[in-house]
């Protein structure tokens, strides 16, 4: 039993070790934004309430806490008329949350694989922390570079049937298995992309 908790406190602080403050800044402004570029977001919303899950480890309660108070200082009255609601969860408790955005911090293959189907039942938008974990079905995240773009994983969104307004597609780099391309690289079809 000891070896197995110093395990799991081995695991957390792995992925722990790594939260960049400034890109959390980056992401509390953009978040909202993002939702809104979902065609049916007016649908999903509760009460004018966009609700935002941020999914954490352990270890990264205090990055939540701090993406959670950046998102409110930059949106205290809200987006478009909008309230925001921004709840933190931990991994161990996903099966209890309900959101429209879930924001998800690095975690194992498993917790972020969790975390993922929980958001698609919830008919929500994903938002990875890393743009690495955009393989296990996270729609977005972010491209950082010389500019800083958004990064879509087309196959999760038309997985789950999301249309997002093509202002989002056009600033965007489109992630692939390999390498993120470029939209201009990438052929989409109305039939097998709903972004009308």
């Amino acid at each position: 039993m000891k070896a197995f908790f110093i395990f799991i406190t081995f695991i957390t602080s792995i992925y722990a070790s790594h939260i960049n403050e400034s890109l959390l800044n980056m992401h509390a402004l953009l978040l909202p934004k993002i939702y809104l570029m979902d065609y049916n977001f007016q649908k999903k919303s509760i009460d004018k309430t966009i609700s935002i899950a941020l999914v954490y480890e352990r270890g990264e309660y205090k990055s939540a806490q701090f993406l959670k108070k950046q998102i409110l200082k930059k949106y205290k009255n809200g987006i478009n008329s909008y309230k925001l609601d921004i709840q933190l969860v931990n991994y161990n408790k996903i099966d209890n949350a309900h959101a429209n955005m879930y924001y998800i911090f690095p975690s194992t293959k498993h917790n972020t694989q969790k975390a993922v189907q929980k958001a698609n039942k919830d008919n929500a938008i994903t938002f990875a922390y890393t743009k690495e974990d955009l393989k296990y079905g996270i729609m977005i995240s972010l491209e950082v570079g010389k500019k800083t773009k958004p990064l879509l994983n087309l196959e999760a969104i038309r997985e789950n049937n999301i249309s997002l307004r093509p202002i989002l597609i056009d600033i965007s780099v489109i992630y692939t298995d390999t390498i993120p391309l470029p939209l201009n690289r990438v052929l989409i079809t109305t039939k097998s992309c709903d972004f009308a």
